[in-house]
């Protein structure tokens, strides 16, 4: 991997997401590529401005100001914690509506890190808020939901439902990270309906033989997406790679009743990729 990027909200930085991205940068050896979003059609108030109290025109020039300023103590923040942590970094500070901007971003990279809380409103949203749910479904490359708190990647979890979906985000992380096929691998059957499959077990067993050394294959009965979260539920230490955001299983696995619960309990890197 090549070009990793980094998305944040330039008025809010979330150091565990740049925790996160300098992990992934160093076990790449990529530089890391801090884009800044500033929302042109923000409704959130700027950061305020200490004894001042202006109105009209000058107001808004110095909530303009106020929100510049801030976003350059960010970015001098994020150089500094790359620096100290031994990764290569850049800036692209993009100043637009944030969705559409990360979208054409991620035409031109291998992989986006973004923090499953990012938002620009106000609003109390469900998650995955708005610009998750966009970016899920439209990024041009797959994309990589920080944890809140990491410390390793010792196994790797495949959601695999014998889907071309499912298969090709299994493609796209091993192609990505060559540096960990020598973990162990946890490929879990999560079809709703069980068949024989024998072809295609024998398939998809030969494609892993060649990929990883140590692979283990468990099979989920029942809805896949609950069974996925309460086998999830007390792993720690690994990476769950799962494929097609949309009407899938992945987004009935984020579903408004409990997504919230899952990005707080399954404290793993989530890795989605979709055609």
């Amino acid at each position: 991997m090549e070009k990793l990027l980094l998305a944040q909200d330039a008025q809010c930085l979330k150091i565990n997401t740049i925790d996160f991205g300098c992990y992934v940068a160093t076990l790449t050896r990529s530089r890391l590529t801090g884009v800044f979003l500033e929302d042109v059609q923000s409704e959130r108030p700027a950061p305020a401005h200490r004894g001042t109290s202006l109105t009209g025109a000058a107001g808004v020039h110095m909530q303009q100001v106020d929100a510049t300023d801030s976003t350059e103590e960010n970015i001098r923040l994020f150089r500094e914690a790359c620096l100290c942590r031994g990764v290569t970094s850049r800036i692209h500070r993009d100043r637009g509506i944030p969705a559409p901007e990360i979208i054409e971003e991620s035409r031109f990279a291998d992989l986006i890190v973004m923090d499953p809380e990012i938002s620009f409103t106000t609003k109390n949203e469900s998650l995955p808020g708005h610009f998750v749910h966009d970016i899920l479904s439209k990024a041009e490359c797959p994309v990589m939901i920080a944890p809140y708190d990491f410390e390793s990647i010792e196994q790797i979890y495949f959601a695999y439902n014998s889907t071309p979906s499912s298969m090709f985000a299994i493609k796209q992380f091993t192609y990505l990270f060559p540096e960990l096929t020598g973990k162990k691998i946890t490929v879990l059957n999560v079809r709703s309906i069980v068949d024989d499959g024998v072809e295609d077990a024998f398939k998809m067993k030969e494609w892993m033989k060649e990929h990883y050394v140590e692979v283990e294959y468990v099979l989920l009965k029942g809805d896949p997406a609950d069974q996925l979260f309460a086998y999830l539920l007390e792993k720690k230490n690994g990476i769950v790679v799962m494929g097609a955001y949309g009407r899938g299983m992945l987004s009935r696995f984020f579903k408004p009743s409990h997504a919230r619960l899952i990005i707080k309990t399954v404290n793993m890197p989530i890795f989605i990729a979709h055609h």
